[in-house]
Formats: C-alpha cells, structure tokens, sequence
C-alpha cells in the first residue's frame, strides 16, 4: 500500500441514535450521530413512527395558517373600509351620529346580502356546469353506441 493516502482507522467509533442507542465499530470517522437505527426504525421495531427531523411538516402547516391569515386580514380591512366609506358619506348627507349607525348597519346588511348572493351563484354554476358534462358525456355514449352499430352493420353485411 502506499504511504500517505489512506484514511487513519478508527477502531472504536461510536454511533448515537436520537433514541439513545448506540453502537462501536471501526470507521474512518471518529463519532456519528444518526436519526434512526435498527433499534427505532419502524421496519426493525414493527412501530410505526412519524420522523420529522427538520420540522418541515410544522414549518409548512405554520406558513399555511400566516397565509390564510393574511388573506382573512385583508378581505375585513377591505370590508370595514368599505363600511366606513358608506357610513361616513351617509352621515354627511344626514348630519346625524344617530343616522351614521343606522348606515354602517344598512351597509354590513348589504355587505352579508352581496356575499350570500355570490356564493349562491357560485354554487349555481357548478351545478349547472357538473349537469352539462354529465348531458354531454351521454350524448357522446349515444353517438359512440350509434357509431358502433354502424359500423357493426357493414362488417355482417
């Protein structure tokens, strides 16, 4: 063997498991430290076990829930703006503080009634879009099966 090129061996390397486990054997590192070993891994033990090492899954559920937030936040602001537009240009037009409450309640009635009448449309358009396809898909069947017949027909003849 050459001189100089080869790793030193370590005769005594220990591995430690997250779990505590651990192990001596010869390696070319001095000290490991492992996740899973065959003393906590699932396939060994018959456990199933959820190993998030990074917290990836905690990570994304906590950018989720900021996303929605942020989203929720701007759709009141944009709301209470609108609200407060109305009742303040009602006010103006009446003079009276007693007025400006009755508008701002006018105004979150009309804001409720809008959003109720959009996802009604919404649900609307998906039913009439889910029993179009559903017509569609049978007019094909009927053409394929007509088709078939056909060409059925000039094979026998």
């Amino acid at each position: 063997m050459k001189s100089g090129i080869h790793p030193t061996v370590h005769k005594k390397t220990v591995a430690t498991c997250s779990c505590g486990a651990s192990f001596v054997f010869d390696s070319t590192v001095e000290a490991i430290k492992t996740e899973i070993c065959s003393a906590c891994h699932p396939f060994y033990t018959g456990k199933q076990k959820l190993v998030d090492t990074a917290g990836k899954v905690d990570k994304f559920r906590a950018r989720v829930k900021a996303a929605e937030a942020a989203k929720d936040s701007k759709k009141k602001s944009k709301i209470s703006e609108n609200v407060k537009t109305a009742a303040a240009a009602s006010s103006a037009r009446r003079g009276s503080a007693v007025d400006s409450k009755k508008a701002v309640g006018k105004v979150k009635a009309a804001a409720k009634k809008r959003e109720l009448s959009r996802a009604k449309v919404v649900e609307e358009k998906s039913a009439v879009g889910s029993k179009q396809s559903a017509e569609k898909e049978v007019g094909e069947n009927k053409k394929d099966k007509a088709e078939n017949s056909k060409a059925v027909g000039k094979k026998e003849m």
